[in-house]
């Protein structure tokens, strides 16, 4: 009779271990499904780099979504940033960026205030949400805009901006 107890106990023990294990591999694959799923996906892709929000969109036509809690006028200057890439490209900022800091680097132009990558092969490009905060990158910006506008070449331009930002 003791003998019949212990493969009882045995079985019920072994029943419990499979349900347990059964239970843990369930729950271990739900895991990696639910991390699957929150994987980044192509349409908009968010992370933080140094002190800088920079988000990847599908397209120059998809603005991120970082200007969401944004002005207007922000947006419509990040909207511009594409367009006009050539010249932002070949512009200083004076906003102090390009000297970068502890925790980023510094920016080689305007343009890199507004964009952290060109677009790509596929036509993503990244966005930085650098000039969302700074007044002068967006002066900066509305005077490239208001300039290239009137036609004014890439020399009157960053004459422009010397003058009225370098100190």
């Amino acid at each position: 009779m003791n003998t019949l107890n212990h493969e009882e106990e045995n079985q019920a023990s072994s029943k419990l271990s499979s349900f347990m294990y059964l239970f843990l591999l369930g729950f271990a694959l739900i895991t990696l499904l639910a991390a699957c799923g929150l994987s980044d996906d192509k349409e908009s892709h968010v992370h933080t780099v140094g002190s800088e929000t920079w988000e990847t969109t599908e397209s120059a036509d998809q603005l991120p979504q970082f200007l969401d809690n944004h002005t207007e006028l922000t947006a419509s200057l990040y909207g511009h940033a594409v367009e006009h890439s050539h010249l932002l490209g070949e512009l200083p900022c004076y906003c102090g960026c390009m000297d970068g800091t502890d925790m980023d680097e510094p920016h080689d132009s305007l343009r890199r205030c507004y964009l952290a990558e060109m677009p790509g092969d596929d036509g993503s490009v990244t966005w930085t949400d650098h000039s969302t905060t700074c007044g002068i990158c967006k002066q900066e910006m509305e005077l490239v805009i208001e300039m290239a506008d009137k036609g004014s070449s890439l020399d009157e331009i960053k004459q422009a901006i010397d003058q009225q930002f370098k100190h």
